[in-house]
């Protein structure tokens, strides 16, 4: 394993700036809201790299040192990057992480690549598992977003237990949100006429176990509005529509429209079997949406008691969930308030100290 102490020449923080270049799912949302963090507290203390043409917002660019490669990609990560921050301490936040970097504090979210292969295909997930293990390896320290992550990258990589920092995900950046109506082809001028109906936030991998939760409302008659799931109906190009006439597939809708959902849904189903962390679930919570949610992953220790936790093996438990919400308004009020009180635990400002505690771990005192 790589010395824990930096050199006296190491006066800066290193900033695996990929992410920047993504499209943000809950990766690149955690690693842009602890980056703006770190660059407001140490500014030019850290210097993010990013790849050629990569936008960088003013909140880092106007604190940070910014420093833009010649290359992209792959090439940009594994082959610039780790000669870029040779003499620094690296950190990676959004996922992938260079392995040949010579001392790195990297970030594996969950081990599902090893608990649910069958979610990805051979070459992905081939490359994600020896890249997981090169870094359990190499990294002077590695973050995760979870107890329960840390537990399942400690069993699957025989990570030491004092090798991983928790670091979890905030749920105040929905404050920032402007809830705006979104473009549903018409359904939305319904969601708001008292029906009950449920919001579902992922996509159609099977470990976020969308299709039987879709069926158990579907046959319940309740409406349903699913967000992120990739290619809408086209998903199933035989069973869509005709399969789920109550559900409306939005695809990836804006920051403001999703807020504008979650404030008007009945309840956020989330039916996911593993997470790392599952940010829609504090999300929800923060803007007063009821959470029912399966007891599975992580998602009682993230939940806390503002979610009904439903038995895995009974979709129906999901449906006679969301009716005893719409028809209970003091249960839901209940949720509600008990939702909002575990989101306030989940700030990017707290995690943000977590974060700078694992560095100064991992050597770097700015």
């Amino acid at each position: 394993m790589p010395s824990l102490s930096l050199s006296h020449r190491s006066a800066v923080l290193a900033v695996n700036g990929r992410f920047l270049s993504q499209a943000t799912t809950g990766t690149q949302r955690y690693a842009l809201e602890l980056v703006t963090r770190l660059a407001a507290r140490h500014g030019q203390r850290v210097v993010v790299h990013v790849p050629k043409g990569t936008h960088v917002p003013d909140e880092i660019s106007g604190a940070a040192q910014v420093r833009e490669s010649r290359a992209t990609g792959q090439v940009f990560e594994q082959v610039v990057l780790p000669w870029l921050a040779r003499r620094d301490l690296l950190l990676s936040l959004g996922g992938p992480a260079p392995v040949l970097a010579r001392r790195q504090v990297a970030t594996l979210h969950d081990a599902s690549v090893f608990r649910h292969p069958e979610t990805y295909s051979r070459g992905f997930r081939t490359w994600y598992r020896a890249l997981y293990r090169v870094l359990a390896r190499r990294a002077v320290r590695v973050l995760t977003v979870s107890m329960f992550s840390a537990g399942e990258l400690e069993s699957v990589l025989g990570l030491a237990p004092e090798r991983v920092s928790v670091v979890p995900n905030g749920s105040d950046h929905v404050d920032r949100f402007t809830p705006s109506v979104p473009d549903l082809g018409g359904i939305e001028a319904h969601l708001t006429d008292g029906t009950p109906w449920v919001l579902c936030v992922g996509t159609f991998a099977r470990h976020k176990n969308l299709v039987p939760a879709l069926d158990a409302l579907e046959e319940a008659g309740i409406r349903s509005v699913v967000v992120g799931a990739r290619g809408g109906n086209r998903v199933f190009a035989d069973a869509g529509p005709a399969r789920w006439s109550h559900a409306t597939f939005a695809g990836r809708l804006s920051d403001d429209e999703l807020a504008w959902l979650y404030g008007a849904a009945t309840a956020l189903v989330f039916p996911s079997l593993y997470e790392g962390f599952g940010i829609p679930v504090v999300e929800a919570q923060r803007l007063g949406c009821p959470v029912v949610a399966l007891r599975a992953g992580p998602t009682a220790e993230v939940a806390g008691e503002g979610a009904v936790l439903c038995d895995t093996s009974e979709p129906q438990q999901l449906v006679e969930a969301v009716r005893a919400i719409a028809s209970d308004a003091a249960r839901r009020s209940e949720l509600v308030e008990a939702g909002q009180r575990n989101a306030a635990r989940y700030t990017w400002a707290g995690s943000t100290d977590l974060l700078e505690q694992a560095l100064a771990e991992a050597g770097w005192h700015p």
